[in-house]
């Protein structure tokens, strides 16, 4: 039996989020009406759903790097309290302050800027590359790649692969981190795919498809999850004859707070991948997946809501019974 539920690869990252009315234009100055590039929440895709899913019980092996290194003692404490290895986590250099800048607009739609994101590219040689050992994946039920340090894409491709894991991909429409060969490959191993309808067509723009739905020529494909906001989610699987049906399951709403939607995609892939974990059925996956997403929402950070397992099965319940 293996020691843990999922390998998480991926990025942790300092978020500063900088609250305005509407999207900055050119030529048009943007006032900030909230938040500061001085203050950062701990973020970051990776450590989105090492946190999540920790915070539900599940038991995880964290393969991260990050860029800024005012967050290696959070990072490294908090990887601790919850009894995850630390060996995965490759530090920065010491003069490193790469962050993430969230623009979000009164609609609560968000931008993302990286700075100091030249270092991280395959052609820089200001990090190191990561060394994925077999280790990091052969003890995992499963292996969830978030973004990766662009640096690092196609190691962490070739181990996933000769890892001969179970694979769910959580997009991300970053052509540095997803090149396109690494992406192609991605794409063929996985047998879960998140994404949001930007990246489904991002995906299809980027391999000339006719629907993404021809993603499942591959072998390994079982899922594509579909998330849609406030709209809801959809579950694309083969039926049992082999065509293509879907699921549609319900947003979630939040109980309280203001709709924070940084960190939302993650909790969502969080959410369903603990359901996975635990062997519900596919569409009960898909509104755990919501269900957690709704705590995220409700405040400011992406790990600051979480809830614990039971928190989250008790707003799940009140759903399901709907």
């Amino acid at each position: 039996m293996n020691r843990y539920n999922y390998t998480v690869i991926g990025t942790a990252a300092t978020v500063s989020i900088l609250k305005v009315d509407n999207m900055p234009e050119t030529g048009k100055s943007t006032p900030v009406y909230e938040g500061s590039i001085c203050e950062y929440e701990n973020g970051g895709m990776g450590l989105n759903i090492c946190a999540a899913l920790g915070t539900l019980g599940l038991s995880i092996y964290p393969v991260l790097t990050y860029a800024d290194i005012r967050q290696k003692e959070f990072l490294h404490n908090y990887i601790k309290e919850f009894g995850m290895p630390v060996d995965g986590i490759m530090d920065p250099p010491q003069n490193s302050y790469g962050t993430t800048i969230m623009i979000q607009d009164s609609c609560k739609n968000h931008m993302t800027l990286i700075t100091d994101y030249s270092h991280r590219l395959a052609s820089s040689l200001f990090f190191d590359i990561q060394e994925i050992k077999d280790s990091f994946l052969c003890d995992s039920d499963c292996i969830i790649l978030t973004a990766p340090l662009p640096r690092n894409s196609e190691v962490i491709i070739r181990a996933i692969t000769r890892s001969k894991k179970t694979l769910a991909l959580s997009m991300r429409k970053d052509s540095n981190a997803f090149p396109h060969n690494m992406l192609e490959q991605a794409l063929k191993y996985s047998t879960f795919i998140f994404g949001n309808e930007i990246e489904m067509d991002y995906i299809e723009e980027e391999f000339n498809l006719s629907s993404f739905l021809d993603l499942f020529s591959s072998p390994f494909l079982e899922y594509i999850i579909v998330t849609r906001g406030g709209r809801g989610n959809s579950v694309f699987f083969r039926n049992a004859d082999g065509k293509i049906d879907e699921i549609k399951t319900v947003a979630v709403e939040p109980e309280k707070g203001g709709m924070f939607s940084v960190g939302a995609g993650d909790a969502f892939v969080s959410g369903f991948m603990y359901g996975y974990a635990k062997k519900y059925s596919i569409q009960d996956c898909a509104l755990l997946g919501s269900t957690l997403s709704s705590f995220v929402l409700e405040d400011e950070g992406s790990i600051t809501n979480l809830p614990t397992e039971d928190v989250l099965l008790d707003r799940f319940a009140k759903w399901r019974n709907k």
